[in-house]
């Protein structure tokens, strides 16, 4: 997906109590949930593939994988990664006994190329959890709680509340100080519909936009997805020093 690229959340709908649900029919679907991990990236500020460095002896993308396998929610995952390693990646789940694997894909050069290669592997109907294998410290509880979620909203996120002060920076001098009071830091995983989903990133596609979250690309259809409020141990590895952090919580 190839073009302008949305970072940010200007002129967007915030998330929040307000969330729009969507029809009924959707909404009381008991529909298969199924997860989309995604390892795929480059790891440009960690200096490598982080999702393949050891945690506890294990690669790091395995910690979620082995999250989603015991997750009782789960019907089935789709395991995207870079597509020098997709053999690695089916060779280390076929020798964990992971029974849940629907594929292993390989991404694209961007975030949402990775995730639109994730989902033509998906069936057509049910939820899905995009999950970034970069967060290892993850629960089968989340999952529960955001499959449930999703299938109430359409669309639902694990966040926290911004607690930092934080300042608008122009040519290295301050210039705002900006209100965090209706802001919180988005985490994955991320639950959609997956019709939702595939409507969302076609809509993308065809306008040529990225983002750097899935959630981004679903408001451009006017949904708010519902806000669930996640656990800061729900760390995203983006140096080596996270590496330690996460140990210690697993």
């Amino acid at each position: 997906m190839k073009g302008q690229r949305d970072r940010g959340t200007k002129g967007r709908r915030d998330a929040g109590p307000g969330t729009r649900s969507l029809d009924p029919s959707i909404s009381r679907s008991l529909s298969p949930s199924f997860g989309l991990i995604v390892a795929a990236g480059r790891g440009r500020r960690f200096g490598g593939f982080k999702q393949f460095a050891r945690i506890k002896g294990k690669p790091a993308l395995l910690h979620s994988i082995l999250v989603f396998e015991r997750c009782r929610a789960v019907s089935g995952f789709v395991v995207v990664t870079t597509a020098e390693r997709v053999g690695y990646v089916r060779t280390l789940l076929r020798q964990q006994g992971i029974q849940k694997t629907i594929d292993v894909v390989a991404g694209g050069k961007e975030r949402t190329d990775s995730v639109a290669a994730g989902l033509t592997a998906l069936p057509e109907d049910g939820c899905v959890a995009i999950h970034d294998a970069a967060r290892p410290v993850i629960s089968t509880r989340m999952l529960e709680q955001g499959f449930r979620a999703c299938r109430k909203y359409g669309a639902a996120t694990f966040g926290h509340p911004v607690t930092d002060t934080l300042k608008r920076v122009h040519d290295g001098a301050i210039t705002e100080t900006v209100d965090r009071d209706s802001l919180i830091a988005v985490q994955t995983p991320q639950f959609f519909h997956l019709s939702l989903l595939r409507r969302a990133y076609a809509k993308a596609c065809n306008a040529g936009i990225e983002a750097s979250d899935d959630c981004a690309l679903v408001e451009l259809l006017g949904i708010r997805p519902h806000w669930l409020k996640g656990p800061r141990t729900n760390l995203k590895i983006t140096t080596p020093e996270d590496l330690a952090l996460c140990e210690a919580l697993l």
